[in-house]
This record gives structure tokens, C-alpha cells and sequence, in this order.
């Protein structure tokens, strides 16, 4: 089953392989999770673990299950009170009910502290492969869209095997913070993971995107001050001045960090997407719009007519609030402080590892929806269960 849960893992991407069955719109992820889950009960009959993993279940903590069990409500609740339930039902599905599920099973699989570092192992390799295509991208052209090569509107990104380069560091910058603490790890002596970690820091400066800069410096200002030792301070302050030489020698990074400062659309428009978000909150502040609310209510709201219609407000904490109500916002805040606090009390790398995650995550959903989207919910709760 870890080698199910590795591949689950790694084929998150391929949500963008998009199909219908009997005209019912999924995609290859969706079928990668429910033969997952088949082949998890499957595995506990067979090994004669089914009572283990009750037994499991029940030992988690009870603060723990009531926070999921709210989380899960207002997922159903927002699915009920959107405008548009087909697609609610479809988000519903993707964002709270498989990645739900998911998460025991990994919890259990991810148990034996072998599963354990074997998988953080995999996290390298996986960032290492992601990122290796998307830098090749950048100097061949190879898979990457002509409106990425670089023109007037936007300087050449990159964005491996993702839709676009802000997909690409939505997933790459948690999982680079996720790792940090293991860099110098005995157990990872092999220095191929080492140089899959730098790829992976190359790869998240290609793809110019602030918010995953933002999210991955936030973390690891996070690991520099409360758990480095002080020889790995000295080496962050030396890769700070190396990569702040390297931004300021660029042009296209140079410019990525100065535009905002200048008035850039991209900037602008996220105070108008927030102002929109802050209006829909303040006509329906308990429930919210529901699922796919904020992209159906968008025009009603708007008041930028420079603006078209986009899926979410680009701001986590609004995001689940206008989509999810207040009991969604608070049900999340909850769970990622009850994370963070038990792992404050338990130490340890995977610990610190989580920590730095969420904090990736905070940091860059100021400006973006790190948990919006079918990949990056179910990656969300399998970093968890560790």
C-alpha cells in the first residue's frame, strides 16, 4: 500500500487529464483516489488489519476528529447553498470528501517510521524530476505555452507539467519548505536529494511567482530562527546575499519584486478581487456564497470592469470564508493550529517539517488559493498524516 500511496502522491498533477463517465465530468486524479481507497480496504482484509485500523482511528485525538468532522459539514453545507450545484458537488468531492478519506489511510500506511522517511525520500526525488522539466522548459521551450515565452504582458515562466507557473508554485514552495529541516540529514546522505532540492529552489524562481517566493521565505525565516543551529545560520545568510545577487543581476526577477511597487495590474488587481471577496462576506457573513460562489456571484459584485471573471479572491482566509462560511474559515484555522501545536509539543524533523509547511501555506495564501485546487487539497492532508 505505500507504493499505492507514493504513486497517489506523485500523480497529483494529473488532475488536468480531464474526462467524462456516463457524461459525469472527472479526471485521472479522481479515479487514482477511489482505486486508492478500493485497494486500502482491499489490503486490510486481506492482512487481517481491519480491526487495527479501527482501533487507529479511534485512538486519534478527539479535538482532532470533531475538527474534521466540522470541516467535512462545511464542505456539505457549502455545496448546498451555492448557486451552482453541479459544479459545488464536483469541488465538494475534490476538496473536502477525497482528500478526507485519504487521510487515515496515509495516517496508518505512514505509521512505520520506515514508511516514514522512505516517503520523505520520495518528496525529494518527486521535487527533484518536477523541477529538473520545468528549468529544461526554460531553455529549450520544451512543453511550455508560447504565451509563457515571454512578451509584453508577462517576461518567460515557467510551469513543468502544470496549466500555468502559479499552479506549478503553489505546489512547489509548500514542499520545499516541507523538506528544509531534512537537507542536512545523515539519513539523506545521498547527495542526489540535495541536488533535487536545489533544482527545486531553481525551478520555484523560474516560475517568477512572488506569492511561492513569499511562502517559502516566510518558512524558512521560520526554521533560521527557531530551529537552526547557528552553522546553518551562517549558511542561509550566505544563500541569502548569493540569491539576493543573483535577483538583483536578473532582470525578469529584479522587475518581478519591483513592479508591485509601481502600481502592476497583477498587484492592483488582487486589492479589487479582495474587495469583491469583502463585499460578498458582508452580504451573507455566516454561510458565504457556497461552493463556486464567489466565480458565480462574481459580476454581481465586481466593480472593476478592467477585471474578468476569475474562479476565487486569491486569498486563502477569504477564499474559505466566501466559499465556506465562517464555520469552514474557523473549522480550517482549527485544524492548522491544532497541527502546528501538537507539533510545537512533539519536536522532532517531521515536526518542524509541518510547521514550516503551514507556514508556506499561510504566507503565500495572502495572495493566492493554496488549497484550492484538486492536487494541492489532497497533497494538503497526506503532508498531514505524517
Amino acid at each position: 500500500m505505500f507504493y499505492l500511496l507514493s504513486l497517489l502522491f506523485i500523480l497529483a498533477p494529473t488532475y488536468v487529464i480531464r474526462f467524462s463517465i456516463f457524461g459525469i465530468p472527472s479526471n485521472f486524479l479522481e479515479i487514482l483516489v477511489a482505486i486508492f481507497l478500493v485497494s486500502f480496504v482491499i489490503w486490510t482484509i486481506k492482512n487481517k488489519t481491519t480491526k487495527e485500523f479501527t482501533a487507529f482511528i479511534k485512538s486519534q485525538p478527539k479535538t482532532l476528529k470533531k475538527l474534521f468532522f466540522l470541516f467535512f459539514i462545511s464542505g456539505l453545507i457549502s455545496a448546498f447553498v451555492s448557486p451552482d450545484w453541479h459544479r459545488a458537488a464536483g469541488q465538494f468531492l475534490v476538496l473536502f470528501l477525497m482528500p478526507l478519506l485519504v487521510y487515515f489511510p496515509s495516517s496508518f500506511i505512514l505509521a512505520n517510521p520506515i514508511n516514514k522517511i522512505r516517503f520523505v525520500k520520495l518528496l525529494f526525488i518527486t521535487v527533484g524530476l518536477i523541477s529538473a522539466y520545468g528549468i529544461i522548459q526554460y531553455f529549450t521551450l520544451i512543453g511550455l505555452p508560447t504565451e509563457w515565452w515571454g512578451n509584453a504582458n508577462e517576461p518567460k515562466r515557467i510551469l513543468s507539467v502544470f496549466e500555468y507557473p502559479n499552479a506549478f508554485a503553489l505546489y512547489l514552495a509548500p514542499l520545499l519548505a516541507f523538506l528544509l529541516p531534512f537537507v542536512k540529514q545523515d539519513s539523506l546522505k545521498n547527495q542526489a536529494y540535495k541536488i533535487s532540492y536545489a533544482l527545486g529552489i531553481i525551478a520555484l524562481l523560474l516560475t517568477l511567482s512572488r506569492g511561492g517566493w513569499v511562502g517559502f521565505v516566510a518558512a524558512a525565516g521560520v526554521y533560521i530562527i527557531f530551529f537552526a543551529t547557528k552553522k546553518e545560520r551562517i549558511t542561509a545568510l550566505i544563500g541569502f546575499f548569493v540569491a539576493a545577487l543573483i535577483v538583483l543581476a536578473t532582470p525578469n526577477l529584479r522587475y518581478r519584486i519591483i513592479l508591485p511597487f509601481m502600481g502592476e495590474k497583477s498587484t492592483v488587481s488582487r486589492f479589487s478581487l479582495w474587495n469583491t471577496a469583502n463585499k460578498m462576506i458582508k452580504d451573507s457573513p455566516i454561510l458565504g456564497k457556497g461552493l463556486y460562489g464567489f466565480k458565480t456571484n462574481y459580476d454581481k459584485y465586481n466593480s472593476d470592469p478592467n477585471l474578468p471573471s476569475i474562479n476565487y479572491p486569491h486569498n486563502i482566509f477569504l477564499n474559505f470564508w466566501v466559499e465556506t462560511g465562517l464555520l469552514g474559515l474557523i473549522s480550517f484555522l482549527g485544524l492548522t493550529i491544532f497541527f502546528i501545536s501538537k507539533a510545537i509539543k512533539q519536536k522532532g524533523l517531521l515536526a518542524i517539517s509541518t510547521i514550516l509547511f503551514l507556514t508556506a501555506i499561510y504566507f503565500h495564501g495572502f495572495a493566492d488559493a493554496p488549497y484550492f485546487k484538486n492536487d494541492l487539497a489532497l497533497i494538503f492532508w497526506i503532508l498531514l498524516s505524517l
